[in-house]
């Protein structure tokens, strides 16, 4: 399950310039059940927030905190689709992650994936309010898929969702509930070149072997 993202400063420029974002994207590393920067639209404009990774919360000492139970992924399965925790979420509030790099892990074994050219990666999310208008409390998840062939070896029971350029602005429509629409999406697909590396581990992301390549699916197979 994918549950550290990075950012770097070249494929967030092209994020903020395609979203036409007001405010700059953080840099650096996130990690889940700590907080996350999402994109969200509000009706009217795209709008960056700070979540927190980990879709469900339940209140502590007053205080809205992570549930006991792991919800930093939403898993959609294949011919089921999303458990109820997050069916409503994906029919209305549905978000993007921005992020350059992700790992994956199995076995306790690590690698990092970034995309050759250096463009950005916007995973599909789901996010929802805690609070209330006058505060908000968000929380949020990244959607998994089922597993592509080509990522086996790295992680063989899931994917996280990569959402193409072209598709963003359906996604991100807070007034477009037909989620058969996004059926495609959740199909497992390489859309570019990655170069992959393995790793220590969650806490120190440094390459610990050379890494290699994984070619992209054929244009054929996207159509």
């Amino acid at each position: 399950m994918c549950g550290l993202v990075e950012l770097y400063k070249k494929p967030a420029k092209k994020i903020e310039k395609t979203l036409d974002l007001q405010v700059p994207l953080e840099l650096g590393t996130f990690r889940c059940y700590h907080p996350i920067q999402i994109i969200h639209n509000d009706g009217n404009d795209n709008q960056v927030t700070k979540a927190l990774w980990q879709f469900l919360l339940e209140q502590k000492d007053g205080q809205w905190k992570p549930s006991k139970y792991t919800s930093f992924n939403s898993r959609w399965y294949e011919g089921q689709g999303f458990k109820k925790s997050f069916t409503k979420a994906f029919r209305e509030s549905r978000c993007i992650i921005p992020a350059s790099a992700f790992v994956e892990g199995m076995n306790k074994v690590y690698h990092l994936l970034k995309p050759t050219d250096d463009s950005p990666i916007y995973f599909g999310g789901l996010f929802k309010n805690w609070g209330d208008q006058d505060n908000p409390v968000y929380s949020a998840s990244m959607i998994t898929i089922p597993p592509h062939p080509k990522l086996a070896d790295i992680h063989n029971k899931a994917m996280p969702m990569m959402i193409p350029e072209k598709d963003l602005a359906m996604w991100l429509d807070p007034d477009f509930n037909n989620t058969e629409a996004f059926t495609d999406l959740m199909q497992p697909q390489l859309r570019t070149d990655f170069d992959v590396v393995k790793i220590k581990g969650w806490s120190q992301v440094e390459p610990i072997e050379e890494g290699f390549r994984l070619k992209a699916d054929s244009k054929s197979s996207l159509e």
